[in-house]
């Protein structure tokens, strides 16, 4: 890039003739896998995923995601929701729209959204949450959920109902 005359005003710079900005990337029936060695710690299936040009966070629709165990490698959660944001370099997870998951130990769960968090390995939302287990139905302001000892932790508002 040359210096202006002194004195001159700055000029624009202009794109390039016939040259196109770089164009969203979007595949159909797509599958990410995070592995750790032999073990698959994270997959992720979707309808559609968008991937704008430079990007490290890909936009999804239409979601299944499966979540196993580091150690033991066994599913610890799995859920569905209408579409959501994944960090390809973490792993992290952000799900929105007509979230349901499910624990292990079959517990489900019914949110508008929640995020994995990979650095400390938990699932959270502060949305309206219902967790089903068994007979019982816990409702609460949100949840932390503990994915290596499958332990809950509900936020504030929390009840119970005893079907």
């Amino acid at each position: 890039m040359s210096a202006a005359p002194e004195g001159a005003a700055p000029q624009a710079v202009l794109p390039e003739p016939n040259r196109a900005p770089p164009a969203t990337l979007r595949f159909g029936g797509m599958t990410f896998v995070a592995s750790h060695g032999s073990r698959t710690e994270i997959l992720v299936e979707a309808r559609n995923m968008l991937v704008p040009p430079g990007a490290s966070t890909a936009s999804l629709e239409g979601v299944h995601l499966v979540m196993n165990h580091p150690q033991t490698g066994k599913r610890a959660f799995e859920m569905t929701c209408e579409q959501g944001d994944l960090e390809v370099e973490t792993s992290n997870f952000h799900a929105e729209g007509n979230v349901e998951g499910r624990t292990a130990d079959g517990r489900r769960i019914f949110t508008s959204w929640l995020r994995y968090d990979s650095d400390r390995d938990v699932i959270t939302t502060d949305a309206p949450v219902q967790i089903v287990d068994g007979r019982h139905r816990l409702k609460g302001r949100g949840f932390v959920y503990h994915l290596k000892d499958s332990r809950f932790v509900l936020k504030g508002g929390a009840s119970i109902v005893q079907e």
